[in-house]
């Protein structure tokens, strides 16, 4: 049996854990449940404890219910993070005709009433509503008069760790995403307004509680695929620390270097032999993953999280062409998912283009490299249209919503890692997890810590940088068939602009870029990208220029201003 933690949901969510260990996400009857009768038992509580992770997976309760907005999908965890951590950069563009927003992420032009930045924020205070209550719950005399502490008293410990961990990291985005927030916790009544900290205090919030159960949370020797544990304490506590000083003006890269060396000297994880393994529909053995949202074909069906990543980023064409992604040949969206220029000129130029001999990409010198775009070679009788062009435009056109101008990526794939294909191995949705700590990332923080001044050493931070690149290009310890070059850099190679550059390269896709950018003074002035700043997509001038920087922050969504009398809009928000 595959290590998995099993959750099931009614309409007002009772989760249930099995005794196996991986995440699943099952709807189950529509039989409403009684608050007496999910707390009445130690599986009801347990259910309880799924049902704030699943706030991370699903869209609602199952039977076609959403949480958020009219369309669920968007208002899903990853796919509402993944609008404001990577549509706004130098990595992607997706264009909507919904008038849901994404216009206004590509060109960075929002407002307090733009849909998609409201949708992250509403979903994180969601996730935080549900940890409270089940933090009120657990309370050794609440359990008692349930009649459930007696079975419980020797894990509950652990599950208000986690339910406290998932909401520290709530709180931990929206002070990233939104800056000064309104704050209750478990102590709070019931009903009553948030009341807004600054960034500074949601900050110290957020470390106090990390710190705090640190030790309470499962050994870091003990791994349950979806769950989190000690480890993924100390890695939510590196990317804290990494950004503080973006945060409270104070700097912290000292304790990002200890709380990522401590991840990176754990030696119940390690970076995957392939980085394409991270992605895949079998990523749940990937040994690098130290906390992941899992996705499930049958159990967690929505239009968010992997399903969404693989299908806005196809079209039937690259099936058509042979390229297998493990969906169906009518589940490509044939939109918009593609890559602005400056990510694809990251890697190296021979290594930009698709071969359709080459579809996994082991003749690349960089794995990561993982488009699909160019001029194609080989058998392209299969092909309906014309190659992706790495250009997102062309000259004296307006913006176009057209999927051949950009290359797109194929970087994850409903796929075992054994290449599986086939269509009998296809599925209308995916079943791949989504990484949100990968153990490579803690490598590229510690050297980023490291060259700020943090501690350790320049060979220390070389070493950490050519870990990850040599797992890239299967070479020094990753050496493997699929070698064709060397991945080490040298020390005179080594600054911080390599090292933003080589985490767009490691995390392309995966809801950091926003926040990297911002930490080395990049996003708002002085770096530009396609289509960035400019103000109606008539506009035929594609090249990017400088944005106010009250675009560092995004606004508190309007409503929620109009709501709570104690909340201030952020800077020149109207």
């Amino acid at each position: 049996m595959k290590n998995n933690i099993y959750i099931k949901i009614s309409l007002i969510a009772l989760f249930l854990f099995s005794s196996c260990e991986k995440l699943d996400l099952q709807p189950i009857s529509s039989t409403s449940l009684l608050e007496d009768e999910v707390y009445s038992t130690y599986d009801g509580y347990l259910g309880v404890l799924a049902k704030c992770y699943a706030s991370f997976v699903l869209q609602g309760q199952g039977d076609g219910d959403v949480d958020i907005s009219k369309n669920g999908g968007r208002s899903t965890f990853n796919r509402a993070l993944y609008y404001l951590q990577e549509c706004p950069t130098d990595e992607v563009l997706f264009h909507s005709s919904s008038g849901n927003g994404t216009w206004t992420m590509i060109t960075m032009n929002w407002n307090p009433a733009t849909e998609i930045v409201g949708n992250m924020y509403y979903r994180l205070w969601i996730s935080v509503a549900l940890c409270n209550e089940f933090i009120r719950k657990t309370e050794k005399d609440v359990m008692e008069e349930y009649g459930v502490y007696n079975e419980a008293k020797n894990d509950v410990g652990q599950w208000r760790a986690e339910a406290r961990f998932l909401r520290a990291y709530c709180y931990y985005l929206l002070c990233d995403l939104y800056g000064s927030v309104g704050w209750v916790d478990d102590s709070s009544p019931n009903g009553t307004y948030p009341v807004q900290k600054t960034r500074t205090e949601i900050f110290n919030y957020v470390e106090s509680e990390l710190l705090d159960i640190e030790d309470q949370l499962m050994p870091a020797d003990k791994k349950v695929f979806g769950r989190v544990n000690q480890v993924a304490a100390w890695f939510a506590l590196s990317r804290l620390y990494l950004n503080g000083e973006i945060y409270t003006k104070k700097d912290y890269n000292e304790q990002a270097y200890i709380y990522s060396k401590k991840v990176i000297d754990n030696s119940n994880f390690s970076l995957a032999p392939n980085y394409i393994e991270n992605f895949l529909k079998d990523n749940d053995g990937s040994p690098e993953i130290i906390w992941a949202q899992p996705h499930d074909a049958d159990n967690s069906q929505s239009s968010g999280g992997t399903n969404f990543l693989i299908k806005y980023s196809s079209h039937k064409f690259m099936i058509n062409q042979g390229l297998e992604l493990g969906i169906t040949n009518d589940s490509p969206w044939n939109i918009n998912g593609r890559l602005k220029t400056n990510l694809v000129n990251k890697f190296d130029l021979d290594d930009q283009p698709y071969d359709p001999s080459d579809p996994w990409c082991d003749n690349k010198k960089d794995k990561r490299a993982l488009f699909y775009g160019g001029p194609l070679t080989g058998d392209q009788s299969k092909s309906p249209v014309q190659p992706h062009q790495k250009e997102t435009w062309r000259e004296g056109k307006s913006f176009e919503k057209n999927i051949t101008l950009g290359y797109t990526f194929t970087k994850w794939r409903n796929v075992t890692k054994d290449r599986m294909s086939g269509e009998e191995q296809r599925e209308s949705y995916v079943s791949v997890a989504y990484p949100m700590f990968r153990k490579a990332d803690a490598y590229l923080m510690a050297a980023e810590a490291i060259l700020r001044g943090g501690g350790g050493s320049r060979t220390e931070a070389l070493n950490y940088v050519n870990e990850v690149r040599n797992r890239a290009y299967n070479s020094g310890n990753y050496f493997s068939s699929k070698n064709i070059a060397n991945g080490a850099i040298s020390d005179n190679e080594l600054n911080l602009d390599f090292i933003l550059d080589e985490r767009a390269r490691e995390l392309w896709t995966e809801c950091v870029r926003r926040t990297d950018l911002i930490r080395f003074n990049k996003f708002t002035k002085g770096y530009n990208w396609d289509w960035k700043g400019q103000e109606t997509s008539n506009n035929t001038d594609h090249e990017g220029k400088d944005v106010d920087e009250k675009y560092n922050l995004y606004p508190i969504p309007q409503d929620d201003i109009l709501y709570n009398p104690n909340l201030t809009q952020n800077p020149d928000y109207m």
